[in-house]
């Protein structure tokens, strides 16, 4: 876990966020500015449109995250042009049968919030109309987003996710060299992510607060219709942020470029290909560095930037696990629905390490294609083989010892 795991606010965001928010919460929900690599300052979409089912990034520290391109759209779309491999291939998803739109997920206005307990949940009251409110809890963590003007949903169906996570198993490994050798970023094994569903507004705010008492809160979104104003009313800690309205979003307050949650398959490479990254600070203002025109395997072994600031996530353990259970898997990918699964529904606190291990090992198995690449499976959906029930008997004395593992199965044809 990282050094400042759970002491930040964005750490604190998420981690009271994922099991509500069925996934990721992004303590900056507004897109950055991109440049491309050659440093003309034309922007590569992603400002514009903000987060797109099958769009490609890395998850940075701060809650925020770093775009590269996107596998749905053509190469030459103005979202691919700076970044995309040479070699790029698109993967067609069909509108009626691979994903949905639900432009009122969220009405408008609205909150949405959760704390560290759901026994005490977060309690909304009216004080004049439906734009003035007052927000209040006992519990001692929470968080919040304040959505004026509400927020839409995308979501992938199964059909979708399915073709995005053969995609990612096919394609991770090139994409890892282009990311490290091409653009020159470095980052940790794990962050790197890509969309399968995401909720986005045209005006945000959020907060989150830790206190011993609980707290309470007014709202005044009537005031400043598009920049929620946050009055406290009890002494607490906290941090309260807004999004600053700029001309685009003043103009067209139709689209909805602000992503506050997504899910996404979480990928992760062998570790081996980690041990020479460069210590690069993903920033839009440098994304190409002297690194990349240096061989990966001629690289001097640095300590990832990451590595102190990155923001904790579950599926960085599981991914870590899964690389120690079955040694040599060369692309392995993790879903949040796969980490939201497993949580118990009465708690909002996401377990400690070892015991997120014992749930993920104990309703998954790993499926391991012939390229050895592995994804996860739930013991109910499969018949394991002669290898699987080796395996799963193997599990017993290491799980005894508190050296957990995942089973594993060879993939069908």
């Amino acid at each position: 876990m990282p050094k400042h795991a759970y002491t930040k606010p964005y750490d604190k965001f998420n981690r009271i966020f994922y099991s509500a928010a069925k996934g990721n919460a992004l303590w900056s929900p507004s897109p950055r500015r991109a440049r491309d690599v050659f440093g003309t300052g034309r922007t590569n979409g992603y400002w514009d449109e903000g987060m797109l089912i099958g769009d490609l990034f890395l998850r940075t520290y701060m809650g925020e995250v770093s775009y590269l391109w996107n596998v749905t759209l053509p190469k030459d779309d103005f979202r691919n042009t700076y970044g995309a491999p040479p070699d790029f291939e698109q993967l067609n998803l069909d509108p009626s049968t691979d994903f949905t739109v639900d432009p009122l997920r969220f009405p408008s206005p609205s909150v949405f919030g959760t704390t560290c307990d759901k026994k005490k949940p977060l309690v909304i009251e009216e004080l004049d109309g439906p734009n003035k409110l007052r927000l209040s809890s006992t519990a001692s963590e929470g968080a919040l987003f304040a959505l004026p003007l509400g927020a839409a949903s995308y979501e992938c169906t199964t059909a979708g996710k399915f073709k995005l996570r053969a995609h990612a198993l096919k394609h991770a490994r090139r994409w890892h060299d282009h990311i490290s050798d091409e653009l020159g970023y470095g980052w940790t094994n794990g962050l790197l992510c890509l969309v399968t569903g995401c909720e986005k507004t045209s005006y945000w705010a959020s907060a989150v607060f830790d206190t011993a008492e609980g707290f309470s809160l007014d709202i005044d979104m009537v005031t400043s219709p598009t920049r929620p104003i946050f009055v406290p009313n009890t002494q607490f800690t906290g941090y309260f942020q807004s999004h600053q309205v700029g001309k685009k979003d003043a103009e067209d307050t139709a689209t909805k470029r602000h992503s506050l949650t997504f899910r996404a398959f979480h990928i992760s490479m062998h570790p081996s290909l980690f041990l020479n990254l460069p210590s690069i600070e993903m920033d839009e203002h440098r994304p190409h560095d002297f690194f990349c025109c240096i061989p990966l395997s001629l690289r001097p072994p640095v300590k990832s930037y990451e590595e102190e600031f990155v923001s904790f996530h579950p599926s960085l353990v599981i991914s870590q696990l899964i690389h120690r259970s079955v040694p040599g898997i060369m692309v392995a990918v993790v879903h949040d629905d796969d980490i939201v699964n497993v949580l118990d529904s009465d708690a909002s606190r996401l377990p400690d390490e070892k015991e997120l291990q014992r749930l993920m090992t104990q309703r998954f198995v790993l499926a391991l294609t012939p390229e050895r690449n592995a994804y996860l499976v739930d013991r109910s959906e499969v018949h394991r083989g002669v290898l699987g029930r080796c395996l799963a008997l193997f599990r017993i004395p290491l799980t005894a010892l508190g050296l957990l593992s995942f089973a594993a199965v060879r993939e069908k044809p």
